[in-house]
């Protein structure tokens, strides 16, 4: 088994580096085998010690969950569009 060697980098650099390091010191990983789609759930299942099974359906049971609720946040949240209002008749 090989490992691979990474420059160290500060998690508390604003960066994407700065942030999987962050995460990487967590133990919050993708594995390489064992995962579905991106390994994300799988990650998440092994650094939290549970069922891969029960992590991918709660995964999936946020994701349907927030999604309706973003859509409306954004539905209260983003203004009409403003009509150009109709010129008023003029009385002669």
């Amino acid at each position: 088994m090989t490992t691979a060697t990474h420059a160290q980098v500060d998690s508390h650099e604003s960066s994407l580096r700065g942030a999987r390091a962050w995460f990487a010191e967590k133990g919050l990983t993708r594995p390489h085998e064992g995962r579905v789609l991106s390994g994300v759930a799988a990650g998440c299942a092994r650094r939290y010690d549970l069922n891969p099974l029960v992590a991918r359906l709660l995964v999936i049971a946020v994701a349907v969950v927030l999604t309706p609720l973003a859509y409306v946040a954004a539905w209260v949240l983003m203004p009409q569009d403003v009509t150009a209002a109709a010129p008023a008749p003029s009385a002669a």
